[in-house]
């Protein structure tokens, strides 16, 4: 099984618990002298099984982003924190660049009001997003592709 294999399969397997937990949580209080809709305690068993399936996959993907080494010599689980930073690093100043510059009125007459200017370069700080997008998307590339051309270690 290819790495993006199991990661789709991870997802199916909490999608699936989040409905097997909804399911059971309809079914464990029922009038007295009626019988569930589902048997609560089937459910359980397969929110069980699917949470041994989902541990299973989950140790296996941790596993297999810790070995596989990217073309760029990061290890995949390497890429896949740095992407994460890049893109909070891309939140903060795409905030920062979007911070409105009108004046503050209130309590001020308008003989008061000096315009707002940029305290920082707004130029170099738009260049360090945009150099910041262009890696995340390479790395987001190069994990794409890590995650259908391996497999994964079977244990």
């Amino acid at each position: 099984m290819k790495v993006a294999e199991a990661l789709a399969e991870r997802k199916a397997l909490q999608d699936r618990l989040a409905s097997l937990t909804t399911r059971a949580r309809k079914n464990v209080l029922v009038t007295e002298g009626r019988q569930p809709l589902e048997s609560p305690d089937t459910l359980l068993k397969e929110i069980t099984a699917t949470l041994e399936l989902w541990e299973k996959r989950v140790v296996q993907i941790n596993r297999a982003n810790s070995q596989i080494i990217l073309p760029n010599g990061m290890t995949l689980m390497e890429a896949i924190i740095r992407r994460d930073a890049i893109t909070r690093h891309i939140g903060v100043y795409s905030g920062l660049l979007s911070v409105d510059g009108s004046p503050e009125w209130r309590g001020m007459v308008p003989h008061e009001v000096r315009p707002m200017i940029p305290a920082i370069d707004l130029s170099l700080l738009q260049q360090k997003v945009d150099d910041l997008t262009m890696e995340r998307m390479n790395l987001d590339l190069a994990i794409q592709e890590a995650g259908w051309t391996h497999e994964l270690l079977e244990d």
